[in-house]
């Protein structure tokens, strides 16, 4: 790791980076784990190399960009192409002085070269930092902060915002971190061409006699950290290994071929797992779109011959909208999986099935099933709130359950496997009914938007802020362009203010321009539960109605 002693980081009094040693699986676990074929000695990179080696010229990564070169919007990598380039970027981040336990972030949007850069950092056993394209400065800032990466990579625009200058900003208060990296323009702020360095420059080619060792405990390593923002603004960071993500993907019944679409940025856990790690687990393809756009994806689904869809609620109603539109053959489609469960309607899962023929399943945080263990082994149990009848909390453990968490305001690391017998809080807040019914009251973190997603908290602080706004909400507001925008729900101190004065007074605390709340709604109070949180489920409905009606 570092060098000179442990680095000091805000709020805590270690960094992230110099306690990563420490975490690793207890060896019996990790043999029991072993031993009922949930875990293995080899990782997702042996996946990738093997299906190079006897595939290579089939499909690995389908991915499309808004705004690629217009004969070119879609691009086909195979097997052999994403091995060639995960070896080279690899050797890049080795001439970087990049080497296992050091962490190495990227700020990139859908694209190939996310997955390969993903794929390299487990390659050398450095610790992959994936970061929302939609973090401003202040998340960023936090995230860099905590992980303390030697590189950074970054897009000199996404957005409408000048993410390089914002990490060059950002980086003269970040004395570890050894280089910015920037796709596109990276003259202007002085950081080095991921295109020239990474993408076109054969490192591979220079030093054929020695070869990448791929480090013999890799399984076992911390091999990613995902961050999470909770309502109250904390940011807490998620470590897993090469072993925890298979775990967390090795659903049976899956083809083995099987092509995977995500509407959601491959930052965010659930859709790494499903279009990075598990496609090249089950040697399958993945299918990739940078700017989400409802027509665009069902056309790269059609395409693709996409069996296995992952999306949001608003977003699989328009993906419903434009299919019943005009109609594409996704005959091949058997699996659909909601990314919010909280907002995810029985009405949807019903038309979902009616239109595309297939059902929609939710994700892990809402526990339909009950208590037990899922064929991947993992277990789930239901926590009584003291003092709040029918109200539990959702705790997990087993195989696919993060190794540990950080929390950047205390600065504590907490080992899952030493706490609590194992068993992690989700945050997941339920309600159970007398006859078993499963209601999902609150989730552990809320943004709302497409593939640019707005941090909540952020900009609901920003409202309150403002004098004549009493009380602020963020809730998701559907858009034909976008996706999903964020509607600003506010309780008026005297005057109510207006949209324009709003977004001007969020951009004055430095709030990115492609943060700000796309439409206003003023009420006498805000709906809270039990436990003072917002019923942010509830005004999402009520809007969502209204605003129909209004159509």
């Amino acid at each position: 790791m570092g060098s000179g002693g442990p680095r000091r980081a805000t709020g805590g009094d270690v960094a992230l980076a110099d306690l990563l040693s420490a975490v690793r699986p207890p060896t019996e676990l990790a043999q029991t784990f072993r031993t009922r074929g949930w875990w293995r000695t080899q990782s997702v990179v042996h996946d990738l190399y093997r299906a190079s080696a006897t595939h290579p010229n089939r499909t690995a990564i389908v991915a499309h960009r808004a705004h690629g070169h217009p004969a070119t919007p879609t691009v086909r990598i195979s097997y052999a192409q994403l091995a060639t380039y995960v070896e080279r970027f690899a050797r890049a981040l080795v001439s970087l002085s990049i080497g296992p336990g050091d962490p190495v972030a990227f700020q990139l949007p859908n694209w190939w070269e996310s997955s390969a850069l993903f794929f390299a950092c487990l390659r050398i056993g450095a610790v992959a930092v994936p970061i929302l394209p939609s973090y401003g400065a202040r998340d960023l800032e936090a995230v860099l902060d905590a992980a303390q990466p030697r590189v950074c990579v970054v897009p000199d625009v996404w957005g409408g915002v000048p993410q390089a200058e914002v990490l060059a900003d950002l980086a003269v208060a970040l004395p570890w971190l050894r280089r910015r990296v920037v796709v596109g323009d990276a003259a202007a702020t002085g950081a080095l061409d991921f295109t020239d360095y990474f993408l076109r420059t054969p490192h591979e080619r220079y030093d054929r006699g020695a070869w990448l060792r791929v480090p013999g405990d890799l399984a076992d390593r911390v091999c990613l950290i995902v961050t999470a923002v909770g309502l109250d603004n904390t940011h807490s960071m998620f470590m897993h290994t090469p072993n925890s993500l298979r775990a967390g993907i090795r659903v049976p019944g899956v083809p083995h071929r099987d092509v995977t679409y995500s509407a959601l940025p491959i930052a965010s856990l659930p859709s790494l797992l499903h279009v990075v790690v598990g496609p090249a687990m089950r040697g399958g393809t993945a299918v990739l779109q940078d700017v989400w756009d409802p027509k665009t994806a069902l056309d790269l689904m059609a395409y693709g011959k996409v069996s296995q869809a992952y999306a949001l609620p608003v977003q699989w109603s328009e993906l419903l909208s434009a299919q019943l539109e005009q109609p594409r053959d996704l005959s091949a489609l058997w699996r659909a999986l909601s990314a919010d469960p909280a907002g995810t309607s029985a009405r949807l899962m019903r038309q979902v099935h009616e239109v595309l023929r297939v059902r929609l399943h939710v994700g892990r945080s809402s526990p339909q099933a009950g208590a037990g263990t899922t064929a991947s082994g993992l277990e789930t149990a239901l926590a009584k709130v003291d003092g709040e009848d029918g109200l539990f909390r959702i705790r997990i453990r087993g195989p696919s359950s993060c190794l540990a968490v950080w929390r950047r305001d205390t600065g504590q690391l907490r080992l899952a496997w030493k706490h609590q017998d194992g068993w992690f809080d989700t945050g997941d807040l339920v309600r159970v009914d007398d006859a078993g019914q499963v209601e999902v009251i609150q989730l552990p973190t809320e943004e709302v938007g497409g593939l640019f997603l707005v941090p909540v908290a952020e900009i609901e602080d920003g409202l309150l802020a403002h004098p004549q706004v009493a009380d602020a909400a963020v809730v998701a507001c559907a858009d034909p362009e976008y996706g999903e925008l964020a509607c600003a729900v506010v309780v008026p101190a005297g005057d109510p203010p207006g949209l324009t004065e709003l977004r001007e007074h969020l951009l004055g605390l430095g709030v990115a321009r492609a943060h700000l709340p796309a439409r206003l709604e003023l009420v006498g109070a805000l709906a809270r539960d039990e436990l003072g949180e917002v019923r942010r489920v509830q005004l999402r409905e009520q809007f969502a109605r209204r605003w129909a009606r209004k159509a």
